[in-house]
């Protein structure tokens, strides 16, 4: 049964229509991916020998196990945002005579296969093998793995049950963010304190931490497990429920069209002088500043601005002159079906993801504790999660026409007062609320608020383009009037 299944999904793939699209792309694609799980691979291979470079005086296992968590909590928000739905698959299998049983197993079965997981597994298991296997022993070594699949198998199952809860009631989101405030807010508890804590015990055999997560495991696979079978013929219902927001006819977020707007966005970067000259100077700040962040007398406050500065230095660059970039030809994109919906969600993806380059090539830094981790990681949750919308919506105000090919050097065609200052506030307005909390906070806690803040904003990023679209549209004939000046 099983193998039927997962054989029709894959006919699926490859009998798609859109399969045949852009085939030169899929294979740049493919040769990316595997370069991407070799470079994870090595990593795990020669964890404990880089990090000593960077770190001599750490011991890497004890780093490692404690800041564990964030990786945790990091794959978490990444498959609660990017992960496909899987439940629209099933929807032909529902009007046939199957056992519904096994439709929701295979539903859980494929929830194991994604992104986080495959990359996670690549990098756990050479570094358990080479590290953890010749010091601790294979006892221990089998203790340490197995707790480490079973909390990985326990992420993806709990972002299946969050994402189908959130289905039905949006406020269900507000449960774990109210745990994550109890403990770190009330109970003044560490993030690393508790990954330390359990990791360094299942390394030393420490059987309730392993069964804990077992019996915690279980109860959520219960869960899903009654969630889906109550839920699974509401599919098609016009209802509210569990999967309405699964059907095929509704966008995901990175569909392949939003792909296609992406690929336009980058071609206009690369084919414009103007924008390139950007893009290359932007890159140049990152060299100047990649000195400068090791001094760790630089203070938190100023330190926080320059994270944010350097997180955010290609999407404030860019957006701020988001719709000026098209001035040229922006009547004919209001005159044509031009999805500008996904254009900005194309352009937001690009954004944040140079934002997560940024992080990478930083990384160093983070590894030899001259970049402190939480801020850095605020700064960039910030910029993703709340910076970017309220610049692409001030940006609709900038009527300020642009030829692309034109200098950057001595050209202050484009620059807008106001969007000078909006970056000002942009910038220093999470500044002062770190500042503001930090008088009755401690920084931890401080950060943990702006970061809970920016997740709400995410989690209500759809009406941030729906407030930016409207506002465009009554602002566009005024950007006409000053686009053809």
């Amino acid at each position: 049964m099983f193998y039927k299944l997962f054989n029709h999904s894959v006919k699926n793939i490859t009998r798609n229509i859109r399969f045949d699209v852009s085939f030169v792309l899929k294979i740049i694609s493919s040769l990316s991916f595997i370069y991407v799980c070799f470079a994870i691979l090595y990593l795990g291979l020669n964890f404990e020998p880089i990090f000593r470079m960077y770190s001599p005086n750490l011991d890497p296992i004890d780093s490692f196990n404690s800041i564990l968590i964030y990786l945790f909590l990091i794959g978490m928000l990444l498959l609660f945002f990017f992960q496909k739905r899987r439940t629209g698959d099933i929807i032909p299998y529902l009007h046939l005579p199957l056992n519904r049983a096994k439709i929701i197993s295979y539903i859980l079965v494929l929830t194991l296969f994604n992104f986080f997981n495959f990359g996670f597994i690549l990098f756990i298991i050479p570094f358990s093998v080479k590290s953890i296997l010749p010091t601790y022993g294979m006892q221990y070594f089998i203790c340490y793995l197995t707790g480490i699949l079973f909390i990985l198998i326990f992420v993806s199952y709990f972002v299946l049950l969050l994402r189908n809860l959130i289905s039905v009631k949006s406020f269900v989101v507000i449960m774990p963010l109210g745990i994550v405030f109890l403990l770190i807010i009330v109970l003044h508890v560490s993030f690393e304190t508790i990954s330390k804590a359990v990791f360094q015990g299942l390394l030393h055999g420490n059987i309730f931490f392993l069964l804990l997560i077992f019996f915690s495991l279980i109860g959520l696979l219960t869960a899903n497990f009654s969630l889906l079978k109550n839920t699974i013929y509401s599919i098609n219902s016009e209802e509210i429920g569990t999967f309405w927001t699964s059907k095929r006819s509704k966008e995901t977020f990175l569909s392949s069209n939003i792909i296609l707007y992406a690929l336009l966005e980058i071609k206009l970067i690369t084919r414009n002088r103007r924008l390139k000259g950007f893009f290359i100077a932007a890159i140049g700040f990152l060299f100047l500043f990649y000195y400068t962040l090791q001094n760790k007398q630089n203070g938190i406050y100023f330190s926080f601005i320059m994270y944010i500065i350097l997180n955010g230095l290609f999407g404030y660059i860019f957006s701020q002159y988001l719709f000026s970039w098209e001035s040229s030809y922006f009547e004919f994109i209001l005159s044509t079906k031009f999805n500008l919906l996904k254009y900005l969600k194309a352009k937001y993806i690009i954004y944040v993801s140079l934002g997560f380059f940024v992080f990478l090539f930083f990384l160093p830094l983070v590894i030899q504790e001259k970049i402190d981790l939480h801020l850095f990681l605020t700064a960039l949750f910030y910029n993703s999660c709340i910076g970017y919308f309220i610049i692409f919506y001030l940006a609709t105000f900038n009527r300020s026409r642009i030829e692309l090919n034109s200098n950057i050097f001595f050209n202050l065609q484009g620059y807008n007062g106001t969007q000078m200052i909006a970056l000002v506030v942009i910038i220093l307005l999470p500044c002062l609320l770190l500042l503001l909390l930090t008088v009755v906070l401690n920084v931890t806690q401080s950060l943990l608020i702006i970061n809970l803040l920016s997740i709400f904003s995410l989690i209500y990023h759809k009406k941030w383009f729906k407030i930016i679209l409207k506002q465009l549209s009554n602002q566009k004939y005024i950007n006409l009037e000053g686009y053809r000046k």
